[in-house]
């Protein structure tokens, strides 16, 4: 267990590739506290760690909210003592032409990804600095390093992502707080279908899996002494690059 007595918060735990880092953080040793906004889903969670042999805790909470975000990272705090791996892995988006996007589609996505992922790390890298340091892993995509047709808004957040990260790693890498950014391409979760994307469409087939991305977040997340990971790019064997 490479990553035992490590306490890790992952945000959008309840589902997809948060829940699948989760468990495989857990599977490493971690102790985890996944945070959402559906109490069932965590609860599952929990509860499928703990029957692994696991440890793990939930807290609900609204991820675009400064309120939100700072009571569910003291709790951790208050409960653990500190938190050494921070994944940020809440994320929406869609797929349609850029016209027919609209304001609040703007502000519910941008606040999403890129706002929660910058809320999070503000509340934990003072823990991380009074602790000696730390791993943070943002859940970015490969839509934050290159634009896409019809995904406009999501490019924005992610590429938001990507570049917060990059500020991040060079900023504290040197306190011992590593920064790091996976950037998948198309995986299979509820998060790829909507806007005529449907489960086992044929577009979907050969996408990569939530626990091909949970296994690059255990990468990022793993002790090294001499090495960083500044960003992972995964691609499924259906996309180009």
């Amino acid at each position: 267990m490479r990553l035992k007595g490590k306490i890790a918060l992952v945000t959008g735990a309840s589902r997809g590739i948060g829940r699948a880092s989760a468990l495989a953080l857990a599977h490493e040793g971690a102790t985890i506290v996944g945070v959402a906004r559906t109490k069932a889903e965590l609860d599952e969670l929990c509860r499928a760690i703990s029957a692994s042999g696991g440890s793990a805790s939930s807290f609900v909470a609204d991820v675009t909210k400064a309120a939100d975000v700072a009571a569910a990272v003291g709790d951790c705090v208050a409960k653990h003592g500190r938190i050494d791996i921070l994944v940020n892995n809440v994320g929406m988006g869609g797929y349609r032409p850029f016209l027919e996007w609209s304001e609040a589609d703007y502000d519910r996505i941008m606040a999403t990804n890129a706002k929660s992922t910058w809320l999070f790390c503000k509340e934990v890298i003072p823990h991380m600095l009074s602790n000696g340091g730390g791993n943070i892993i943002n859940v970015a995509s490969v839509a934050g390093l290159q634009g896409y047709a019809n995904e406009a808004i999501y490019c924005s957040s992610k590429f938001a992502q990507v570049g917060l990260t990059q500020a991040l790693d060079r900023e504290f890498w040197q306190k011992n707080i590593k920064v790091s950014a996976i950037c998948p391409g198309g995986v299979e979760t509820h998060f790829a279908l909507g806007d005529g994307r449907t489960a086992g469409s044929e577009h979907m087939k050969g996408f990569s899996t939530a626990e091909d991305v949970a296994e690059a977040v255990v990468l990022a997340a793993l002790p090294r002494d001499r090495s960083r990971i500044v960003a992972v790019v995964m691609r499924p064997m259906n996309e180009q690059t």
